[in-house]
């Protein structure tokens, strides 16, 4: 039985497991599971929906099953993308080769790749919540049913992103990513009272939809009501850590690297319980940066556009001792001395300040950095690097969490659990394959670069310039359809 649906009987048999799971996870003290009303770890549905407040009791277990989500959304789409590639044995070498990813690739339930499967669960839990417990809870508040529609919505939002299309009922067939997106704007716009989070949300969705005047209009209300917002899910000591931290820095291999022109960004999140942005006020620059350039207002856009760049270069950075020693697959040295200059491909500029000294102690930017310049941004008049310059800031500022892979069009396929358990699923039907658009390269060369080490034998730095293989910036603004308001 596939169970992150709901079973064909209204969604019981699904309940039972998940507030089994909740109850259990209760017991292991965890900041996020604490369903005070909720006491035995062999608790059913029915006897949740007797307790005194079971809306309340759920609303942890939501918080939980979010965490999750987030947790693996600043993972797996990181490294399918050009942000990250892999050394070490803790992730998969296939997710450099994006063409390459199958079904079998992302069935995993963990924190580190089970995109899918936390992103159905959430959903599913929150389908429990919202239609079977609120009808007849009566002591289920408004901002906890606000709560529930806003993480459904960001379910929705996820598979939507992230997947061409995803079931959404047990045995049930794919529905379009479209027909997600419309999902996750109703449960979101049912969630405004949760707070500054929903309203940018909406934003996020409005943008994937190719809704200019919604998106933009969304984008501003957020910032009107805090133009410095930052909403972080953030993870606890107990069970549920930073997955990213993990592998950046609490994990001798550190198996994800970043792309050279990215390693001054690396790492971002430098303890176990450092929350991951979902939200934040650069995100609502760039949503207007891009409406108005998808409509022909160039001076429009570079001021947005600028407006974003000002505000993650005004967030604040911490002093972090990085003893990374920054090592490719094949266990030779990356770039990892600030003398090094990058370029972004092949007859490119070389530029400096992308590399620091390594190991050694490195300014991380924990909510958003960047390499471009506020005034100089202001001053474009050219329309491809107005794109150019929008794709880097969305990539260096969204930086370990979750966007890029969406951006740059790939779409992961379900997992095979899915397609094999569900009859009206068959391999090669929407949702079941990979989809990687044709300005995706080849290959690894996402994350590949010349000379692959900069070092000789001894670790001696002997060349000073390396070349990134493309630039997918430039690639993306050069293919209007890599913005979904063109």
């Amino acid at each position: 039985m596939n169970t992150m649906h709901e079973t064909k009987h209204g969604g019981r048999g699904l309940a039972l497991r998940l507030m089994m799971m909740v109850a259990l996870l209760a017991v292991g003290a965890c900041d996020y599971l604490d369903p005070t009303q909720v006491e035995n770890p062999r608790t059913t549905a029915d006897d949740l929906a007797q307790a005194e407040e079971p809306t309340a009791a759920l609303v942890p277990g939501l918080r939980a099953g979010f965490a999750r989500l987030v947790n693996t959304q600043g993972v797996l789409p990181e490294v399918v993308s050009d942000n990250y590639s892999i050394h070490g044995t803790g992730l998969s070498g296939i997710y450099d080769f994006p063409a390459l990813i199958s079904p079998s690739d992302v069935n995993s339930t963990g924190d580190a790749t089970g995109l899918y499967w936390h992103a159905q669960e959430l959903k599913a839990l929150a389908n429990f919540v919202l239609d079977e417990i609120v009808p007849e809870d009566e002591t289920a508040t408004a901002s906890a049913i606000d709560e529930a529609y806003y993480y459904r919505g960001m379910a929705y939002l996820a598979l939507a992103e992230n997947f061409s299309a995803a079931p959404l009922v047990s045995d049930g067939p794919a529905v379009p990513r479209t027909e997600l997106l419309s999902l996750a704007i109703a449960d979101l716009e049912q969630a405004t009272g949760f707070g500054t989070q929903t309203t940018a949300a909406l934003a996020r969705a409005y943008r994937w939809a190719g809704n200019a005047a919604a998106a933009t209009s969304a984008a501003d209300q957020a910032l009107g009501a805090d133009p410095t917002f930052v909403f972080l899910r953030d993870f606890d000591a107990a069970s549920i850590e930073n997955t990213p931290w993990a592998f950046l820095v609490s994990r001798a291999l550190q198996e994800m690297q970043p792309l050279p022109r990215l390693d001054f960004l690396d790492p971002k999140y430098l303890i176990r319980t450092q929350g991951i942005a979902v939200a934040k006020a650069e995100e609502m620059h760039l949503i207007k940066a891009e409406a108005a350039l998808a409509g022909g207002n160039l001076a429009t856009a570079a001021q947005y556009l600028s407006n974003a760049v000002a505000l993650a270069q005004s967030r604040s950075t911490e002093d972090f001792i990085d003893d990374d020693p920054r090592l490719n697959a094949d266990l030779t040295v990356r770039p990892r001395d600030a003398e090094v200059t990058i370029a972004a491909e092949p007859g490119a500029p070389f530029r400096s300040g992308l590399v620091q000294d390594r190991p050694a102690t490195v300014t991380a930017y924990t909510v958003a950095g960047t390499s471009l310049d506020a005034d100089s941004v202001a001053a474009l008049t050219d329309e491809t690097e107005l794109w150019h310059a929008l794709w880097l800031a969305r990539q260096e500022m969204f930086l370990l969490e979750g966007r890029r892979m969406a951006d740059l069009g790939i779409r992961l396929p379900i997992m095979n659990r899915e397609i094999d358990a569900n009859p009206n699923i068959a391999p090669g039907d929407p949702g079941t394959e990979t989809v990687v658009p044709s300005w995706i390269p080849a290959e690894n060369a996402l994350d590949t670069f010349s000379p692959s080490s900069p070092y000789d034998a001894d670790e001696n730095l002997v060349e000073t310039e390396v070349v990134m293989t493309i630039d997918m910036n430039r690639v993306l603004a050069e293919n209007p359809a890599a913005s979904p308001f063109n």
